[in-house]
């Protein structure tokens, strides 16, 4: 067994966990918030809306818009956006590090 830690910050409700981060991630290297969206399997109107709540909660751009014509718009993480992405992911993997260790001290009949 292993212990498997997620990290969700939350004000009332979730503001940011790994969905967010995992969507920021695709639109960065998909360029398309609608490639992202297939990548993570939700629909593009999910997409958006946890977008658009994680924007006014965070009260930041977290993705920057470019509109297009025929052959559609782009999106991209803004500088903040990128900020975030790295600062969660660290902390992600810092708290994962703590966790093993305290998995191990109340645990240890239980570790691999």
């Amino acid at each position: 067994m292993k212990l498997d830690v997620k990290i969700k910050i939350c004000d009332e409700d979730p503001v940011l966990g790994p969905g967010l981060v995992r969507l920021l991630e695709f639109i960065e290297q998909k360029g398309s918030m609608k490639e992202a969206c297939q990548q993570m399997g939700m629909s593009y109107s999910k997409g958006w809306k946890i977008i658009n709540r994680a924007e006014a909660l965070l009260k930041e751009e977290l993705i920057v818009r470019f509109h297009g014509g025929t052959k559609g718009g782009k999106c991209g993480v803004t500088p903040k956006g990128l900020s975030l992405i790295e600062r969660f992911n660290k902390m992600q993997k810092e708290m994962q590090s703590y966790g093993n260790k305290l998995f191990e001290t109340y645990f240890t009949e239980y570790c691999e």
